[in-house]
């Protein structure tokens, strides 16, 4: 095994750990919202579409919306939209999180061919990705992930991830958002969700 794959095990390793730690938070925050959303929906309809006669005199209207408010209050519909919001945000950290960490794992992948192999083209090309190679796939991902704010990739990233499109679906499309991260789709595309599979495909590439 190559020096830098024992060098490096311990943070690669550990960012692996704590990638799917953060993906099970993000699980139990999903579920959280969507069945927090399902009991606002519920009742907001009811709020929103409680029955106003267009033959109600100026006392019944004002009998109405009073219910309306108290219902609204009884049932804390102000407590739950913040408590929507709140996990809305809470999701939406996670996932940023989810990709930083995503994206330092490709960058000790890819520093791995840079040290031992120098250029891309050096390296042995790794299993197959789809039509893509293992190699392409960390380097490019890599810089797709590190430049994503720029929202202006260069050929090699749009080439790599057309083709990852094309074989795996519209996650990979670059074109519906250039300015999102892909890093964490990335990760999970090769199946790096244990130390063992991203070390068998290090040393595949750097030995």
């Amino acid at each position: 095994m190559n020096q830098y794959l024992i060098d490096t095990k311990f943070a690669a390793k550990s960012l692996i750990d704590t990638i799917h730690h953060e993906e099970n938070q993000l699980s139990e925050l999903t579920n959280q919202f969507d069945k927090l959303k399902k009991v606002f929906d519920h009742l907001f309809w009811d709020y929103s579409t409680a029955d106003i006669h267009e033959d109600f005199n100026d006392l019944q209207v004002q009998h109405k919306y009073t219910q309306m408010a108290k219902f609204a209050e009884d049932n804390d519909l102000k407590g739950k939209k913040a408590e929507l919001d709140s996990l809305a945000k809470s999701i939406l950290a996670k996932k940023d999180s989810m990709n930083s960490l995503s994206m330092s794992l490709l960058q000790i992948a890819k520093q791995g061919i840079s040290t031992v192999h120098g250029k891309p083209s050096n390296c042995p090309a790794g299993r197959a990705i789809g039509t893509e190679t293992l190699k392409n796939v960390i380097w490019q991902g890599r810089n797709q992930s590190i430049h994503y704010e720029e929202g202006n990739p260069n050929k090699k990233v749009k080439d790599c991830f057309l083709n990852l499109a094309n074989d795996f679906g519209d996650e990979f499309d670059l074109t519906i958002d250039y300015t999102a991260n892909k890093a964490r789709k990335i990760i999970d595309l090769l199946n790096w969700n244990v130390y063992k599979n991203y070390e068998h495909d290090m040393i595949s590439l750097i030995g």
